[in-house]
């Protein structure tokens, strides 16, 4: 073969390939400025705006879940010291009754020693 028809085809199919290269960089940058959104400048815009709100949004959301939590452990310690409340008025009206009973029982096996008073200070004369 020749060697110039060697060069020349070899020169063609580079030019080929760059002419192609060249033409779809170009449909494609087309393509991308027609069917882009926005342009960079506003798509950071929007990118900044959508993460703000979400972080707002993510805190607005940990607020009322704190809130809802804080009423929870309100209500749960409001139980929680009623029903102490309860239990011990329980105890003291059966720690009473206990007494009663032990003083009734006492008083009624013993007679003379249940006028004893346990009082430390002297007994009242009757003048």
């Amino acid at each position: 073969m020749n060697t110039y028809s060697e060069t020349v085809d070899s020169n063609y199919s580079a030019a080929g390939t760059w002419s192609a290269f060249v033409i779809g960089a170009a449909f494609g940058a087309a393509a991308a400025l027609i069917l882009a959104p926005a342009s960079g400048r506003d798509a950071r815009a929007f990118l900044r705006r959508r993460g703000n709100e979400l972080g707002h949004d993510a805190i607005e959301h940990g607020r009322e879940t704190l809130r809802a939590q804080s009423e929870r452990v309100k209500s749960a310690v409001a139980t929680g010291w009623e029903r102490a409340s309860d239990a011990v008025s329980h105890a003291r009206e059966q720690g009473e009754a206990a007494y009663r009973e032990a003083r009734e029982s006492f008083q009624q096996n013993d007679p003379g020693m249940a006028r004893t008073s346990y009082r430390t200070d002297p007994p009242r004369s009757s003048e």
